[in-house]
């Protein structure tokens, strides 16, 4: 616990002898110079000026003693006053950014490295989600969004997630539900998140080896990853036999009727295009029973 509490404040900028003397002084205090070293494990040589920096930063306060000893900033006013600090910096950091004269092409296409980022980006977008969210991934990705996928429904956004693994039910899942470990041995953890049409993140989601994961706001790219996930869930549908009518994809309304009704023109005598599967899903299963080719049709044949 002490060793995670230290790593998470060396991420905010501590150093390793500031994050010790912090919390040693929160398991023993009031305690001097000399105290906190001890406890800590910060050499007595280095002591005097983390306790200096700390203090500047608020994060300890000196009391009236001989020898003087310090007292820790209680733990939610200590965030707090992170919060605030960050705020502030990020503020002028931005107000700076407005003075120069950038331009970036929106639609190249980025990498982001390292499991722990890809997370962070994913949950950025789905956070930043207004209409849709389609998301093929592995149960443990899922978990890891679990909280940001359900704020996103309670929002009234379409959450539509594809897995071979099991998978929390969060929106409209379309899951074989088969065993991670067993997957493990013949494939990658792998994730496509695609928010509203408009952005994409797709990758390897490798916790242990740092991978690179693509993130883009191209619409060709983007589309071509949504119609990925919606092919995995219309095979998933026809093999299992259920209605994926709602994870269909319309980039332009009045799209699938279109390409159904030329296909019609084009292939009349084709059993296949004899329905308009784009308006019933239903329409589907009920052609691939009659002609003995759906999967329940051919178990019983069997």
């Amino acid at each position: 616990m002490i060793e995670k509490i230290t790593a998470s404040m060396m991420e905010l900028g501590f150093t390793r002898y500031e994050a010790r003397a912090y919390v040693s002084l929160l398991q023993n205090y009031p305690a001097t110079r000399y105290e906190i070293s001890k406890n800590s494990g910060v050499p007595r040589s280095a002591i005097y000026d983390v306790i200096r920096r700390l203090e500047s930063l608020g994060a300890v306060n000196a009391i009236s003693t001989n020898p003087e000893k310090y007292v820790p900033l209680p733990p939610e006013r200590f965030v707090e006053l992170l919060k605030n600090r960050f705020k502030s910096k990020l503020h002028d950091f931005q107000e700076s950014l407005q003075d120069l004269d950038v331009t970036l092409e929106s639609e190249n296409l980025w990498n982001i490295h390292g499991y722990q980022n890809m997370i962070l980006k994913a949950r950025e977008m789905i956070h930043n989600a207004h209409r849709e969210l389609y998301l093929s991934t592995w149960g443990r990705e899922v978990r890891e969004l679990e909280r940001e996928l359900r704020s996103a429904v309670k929002r009234g956004v379409k959450v539509v997630i594809f897995s071979f693994t099991e998978v929390p039910q969060i929106g409209q899942v379309f899951s074989y539900g088969l065993s991670e470990e067993a997957l493990e041995r013949v494939w990658d953890h792998k994730i496509i998140l695609v928010r509203d049409m408009e952005e994409l993140l797709m990758g390897e989601a490798n916790k242990d080896f740092p991978r690179k994961v693509a993130w883009t706001h191209n619409k060709a790219i983007v589309m071509i990853a949504a119609n990925h996930i919606v092919l995995d869930i219309s095979l998933f549908g026809l093999r299992m036999g259920v209605d994926v009518g709602d994870a269909v994809i319309e980039s332009h309304p009045g799209e699938l009727e279109l390409l159904g009704r030329l296909l019609r023109e084009k292939y009349p005598g084709n059993p296949m295009f004899s329905e308009d599967f784009s308006l019933n899903q239903q329409a589907i299963r009920e052609h691939l029973v009659a002609s003995g080719t759906s999967p329940q049709r051919t178990k019983r044949k069997m």
